[in-house]
């Protein structure tokens, strides 16, 4: 028991679901909520249970679910503490539903999570939130937020070095922040980078090692084809004139789609 133990928490996904968890918890600090407890825990039992159910109806073996976990840990995140109780359920369910069900081979074809915000988005009229993440600032005068901040990027390291996805990172933030630049679409490159939600997407969202390339140069270029198409699809000229495309959030619907075109590259 010990043993499994151990290597259980050894492996990458279970420990971004830990660090997901401590997260949440500064959030929690920074703006203290009941329901930002509900909702998170709605989150994570959501996943854990329709893809429990999802997998007896596909016929597979049981086992940890810590892919669940972190699809949970983030939909909680992401999804609005005001939110009603069957939001972040319903979010979960569609995560699931496309991670059992929507699949060629023996792999799913998008980001669960970001199927499942999607859905929401466009189902529920949830837009998605980015809450806990959004107001994480790096600041050297206060010694309380420094340690929020390194919270706030612990999963980079398990995903870009521990799990080697940093080129699609690197590639993605790159891209995204020198065509952001050229369009003026924010005066400085270094905060646009540091941006905490672009961060958040860039270094747990878009590096999910199911749905993207195993191959270097295709890693490369996924993170090129995301960052492009992630400013093409927050265009407003674009918005004005696709109502829908206004109300879904941009690197979520950009990262949904580099799963579909990447699919068969990976």
């Amino acid at each position: 028991m010990i043993n499994w133990l151990t290597r259980l928490l050894k492996t990458p996904k279970t420990q971004i679901g830990f660090l997901l968890t401590l997260i949440f918890i500064t959030a929690f600090f920074n703006n203290p909520s009941l329901k930002a407890i509900f909702v998170f825990t709605l989150s994570i039992g959501s996943t854990l249970l329709f893809d429990l159910l999802f997998l007896k109806i596909r016929r597979v073996k049981s086992f940890f679910l810590s892919a669940s976990l972190v699809t949970g840990s983030i939909i909680g995140l992401l999804t609005s503490p005001l939110a009603n109780w069957y939001i972040p359920i319903a979010i979960g369910a569609f995560a699931m539903f496309s991670k059992n069900f929507i699949r060629f081979g023996n792999r799913h074809v998008f980001n669960p999570t970001a199927f499942g915000l999607l859905v929401g988005t466009l189902i529920l009229a949830t837009p998605v939130s980015w809450w806990a993440v959004s107001w994480q600032q790096f600041t050297t005068q206060n010694l309380e937020f420094i340690i929020y901040f390194l919270i706030f990027l612990s999963p980079a390291f398990v995903s870009m070095v521990k799990m080697k996805r940093y080129r699609i990172t690197l590639s993605f933030l790159i891209v995204y922040a020198l065509l952001a630049q050229f369009l003026n679409l924010n005066s400085s490159i270094l905060n646009f980078i540091a941006d905490p939600t672009t961060l958040f997407f860039a270094t747990v969202m878009l590096p999910e090692p199911m749905t993207t390339p195993n191959n270097h140069v295709k890693q490369i270029l996924f993170g090129i084809f995301v960052g492009l198409l992630a400013i093409f699809v927050s265009s407003p000229i674009l918005n004005s004139k696709f109502l829908i495309i206004d109300s879904v959030d941009p690197l979520v619907l950009s990262l949904l789609l580099g799963n579909l075109v990447f699919y068969k590259l990976r």
